[in-house]
C-alpha cells in the first residue's frame, strides 16, 4: 500500500511541474505583451510630448532658472593682480571680477576669489597673480584696523619664479585687495599655518 501511494505521488509530481511551468510561461508572455503595449503607447505619444515641450518653452525657463540661481551665488569684487614689466618691476592693478559666495564673510569671499587667480578679462589685460596656485585660505579675522589672514604653507612659494621680491608682491596683492574692500584696514598680518610670515 505504501508503494502504491509512492507511485501515485511520483505520477502527480510531473503534472504539478508542468502546471507550474505553464503558469510561469503565461505570466512571462503577459509581461512581454504589457512591455510591448507600453512601448507602443510611449512611442505613439512622443511627437505630442515634444510639441507640448516646444510650445510651453519649458527649456528656456529651465535655462533662465539656472542662470538666476548661478548669478545669485556670485558677487562682484575688486581683486588686486599684478602686471609684470620687462625691466622686472611690477604694477598692481585692480580688476573687477565675479566671485563665488562661500557663505562666509565678504572678506573670505574676496580672498578665495583672489586665490583662484585672474579670469579671462584680467588675463587679457596682462594681469597675473603671484600667489602660488594651490594656496588655500585657512582662516581670516578682522579686528579693528588689522586683518589676520591664515594661509596654507604653499603660499611661501608665491612669486618664486619672479625673483626675491615675488613673495612680497603676493603679500601686497592680499593687503591691497582687503584694503579696497575696507579702507579702514591699515595692517594685514599673513600667517602660514598659524605662524606669522616673516619676509
Amino acid at each position: 500500500m505504501i508503494e502504491d501511494l509512492q507511485d501515485e505521488l511520483q505520477k502527480d509530481q510531473p503534472a504539478k511541474a508542468k502546471k507550474t511551468h505553464s503558469r510561469t510561461a503565461v505570466l512571462f508572455f503577459v509581461f512581454i505583451l504589457w512591455i510591448i503595449y507600453a512601448a507602443i503607447i510611449i512611442l505613439s505619444s512622443l511627437p505630442r510630448i515634444r510639441s507640448a515641450i516646444k510650445e510651453s518653452d519649458i527649456s528656456n525657463t529651465i535655462i533662465n532658472l539656472r542662470e538666476v540661481r548661478r548669478s545669485a551665488q556670485l558677487r562682484d569684487a575688486k581683486l588686486c593682480f599684478v602686471i609684470p614689466k620687462a625691466d622686472g618691476s611690477t604694477t598692481l592693478v585692480v580688476c573687477n571680477q565675479k566671485i563665488e559666495k562661500t557663505g562666509a564673510t565678504e572678506y573670505h569671499d574676496v580672498i578665495e576669489g583672489l586665490l583662484k587667480g585672474p579670469k579671462e578679462e584680467a588675463l587679457s589685460a596682462g594681469a597675473i597673480s603671484y600667489i602660488e596656485k594651490g594656496t588655500s585660505l585657512i582662516g581670516l579675522t578682522v579686528s579693528g584696523t588689522t586683518a589676520f589672514v591664515n594661509l596654507s604653507a604653499s603660499f611661501t612659494s608665491s612669486g618664486s619664479s619672479w625673483g626675491p621680491s615675488g613673495l612680497d608682491t603676493a603679500c601686497k596683492q592680499i593687503t591691497r585687495t582687503l584694503q579696497i574692500l575696507n579702507p579702514k584696514i591699515k595692517d594685514v598680518i599673513i600667517l602660514i599655518d598659524g605662524d606669522k610670515l616673516e619676509l
